[in-house]
């Protein structure tokens, strides 16, 4: 009996484990079933191209679009095993439109194509929803930039201001809860294209003619914040031009809190400005003075004024000759009448500070080309008589000869002008005698 009983536990032990064994089982298999079978093939990959029933809002807008309906189906797709696609097919569209509702308002999805597999492909048809913006105005708010600017920044959006407008038309009004973001960043980054240095605060009324304002204001820390003023003449002494400096600088004045940026983009723009007023101003007019502005743009931006007489030349100077054998200081004051566009008769006084001698020259000066003239001059007190040549080689070197005919003696020069106030020659003469001039234009 005891063998028999020590069977019977013997077998009921067994029997026990192969439950247990068998329940395990049973649950690893029920968990598997919620899964993909070993191999079974899932969505990979989900390609979605999305179409309009009426007309494509901007690129950037359909971007958005496509993006929102990608990450739908993303969710909706990525790593479905195959065999469920049959069941979801149906009720693809009812379920991409209930998503798409919520996050892209303004559009409606009004037709699905769709090829499910591995690589699966849906095509999604948009209508709009509700009023539709068909044009817009763009409205500039310029009032950051002086009146005497103005004219500039509006051009310079005009041509852009399609750009602007596209970025709503075709846009459902209610579509701009969330393209409103899209259609300021996008008019940002135009205006901060046309009008470099500013930037824009963007406000856009709906309706069926939208009206997009732009708020300007300044984006750089670099503005102009000084004006000075350089000269230079050939016809006109320093001294008579810089009494007109304050009156350029007030011509300039509009200048003043531009950014540099945009400043520099409108150089020649800006500079025709100050010519035009400089051009219509009474001593101009009067002594028939022909003005170039050049603008050195900075935080500290430079007008540089070259202005010449049609009527007039004249110059003052002070020459100082170093070197053994050189003559004393001069100061030479020149003033000659054009008779005509190429002909000048002058005057010319000479006076040495040293011993406050003086001397005149009378003469006259024929202008071959821009680049050489020829003359003749009398010297009053030593009278004699001498015939000259000048001839340029741009804009800083030039080379002189001057004949003395009483004397029979020549005098040749090389002369480089470092600025506008100062020039250097080196002078020999057919006596032997060599030295160095420094010549100040007062």
């Amino acid at each position: 009996m005891g063998g028999y009983y020590k069977q019977m536990q013997l077998f009921f032990q067994i029997s026990a484990s192969r439950i247990r064994i068998a329940g395990m089982l049973l649950a690893c298999i029920v968990s598997v079933a919620a899964i993909p079978a070993f191999g079974q093939a899932t969505v990979q990959r989900v390609d979605v191209r999305v179409t309009f029933d009426d007309g494509a809002p901007h690129p950037l807008i359909a971007e958005r679009l496509q993006a929102a309906a990608q990450s739908v189906l993303d969710r909706l797709l990525m790593g479905r095993p195959l065999d469920q696609l049959q069941t979801l097919q149906p009720r693809l569209q009812e379920t991409v439109a209930a998503v798409l509702d919520r996050v892209a308002t303004g559009y409606a999805v009004s037709g699905t194509l769709a090829q499910l597999g591995v690589t699966s492909s849906v095509t999604l048809s948009l209508r709009w929803v509700g009023p539709v913006m068909r044009d817009a105005t763009v409205r500039p708010d310029l009032t950051i930039i002086h009146p005497r600017i103005r004219p500039l920044a509006e051009s310079a959006l005009q041509a852009r201001a399609g750009e602007i407008r596209a970025l709503i038309t075709n846009l459902p009004i209610a579509a701009l809860e969330w393209a409103e973001p899209i259609v300021a960043g996008r008019a940002r980054e135009i205006v901060e294209g046309a009008l470099p240095g500013f930037s824009t605060a963007v406000r856009t009324s709906a309706g069926a003619s939208a009206t997009v304002e732009l708020i300007l204001n300044v984006r750089d820390s670099r503005i102009i914040r000084n004006i000075g003023v350089r000269f230079r003449s050939t016809s006109i002494p320093t001294l008579l031009l810089e009494q007109n400096a304050p009156q350029v600088i007030s011509m300039a004045e509009p200048l003043r809190g531009l950014p540099v940026a945009f400043a520099e983009a409108q150089r020649a723009a800006l500079a025709r400005l100050i010519s035009e007023d400089l051009a219509g101003s009474p001593p101009v007019r009067q002594y028939r003075i022909v003005t170039t502005v050049g603008l050195d743009v900075g935080e500290t931006t430079y007008v540089n004024v070259a202005a010449d007489s049609l009527l007039y030349r004249g110059r003052v100077e002070a020459h100082l000759n170093v070197g053994p054998r050189a003559p004393n200081p001069v100061l030479v004051a020149h003033l000659g009448r054009l008779v005509h566009p190429s002909t000048e008769l002058f005057v010319e006084m000479r006076l040495v500070p040293n011993t406050l001698a003086m001397d005149w020259d009378v003469g006259a000066q024929y202008q071959l080309s821009a680049d050489a003239a020829i003359g003749m001059s009398y010297t009053v007190g030593a009278q004699s008589v001498a015939a000259w040549t000048i001839v340029r080689f741009g804009r800083d070197v030039s080379a002189r000869g001057k004949w003395n005919l009483t004397r029979e003696a020549f005098e040749g020069a090389l002369t480089y002008r470092v600025n506008e106030f100062l020039a250097g020659e080196v002078v020999a003469t057919s006596l032997g005698e060599v030295w160095l001039r420094l010549i100040s234009n007062l």
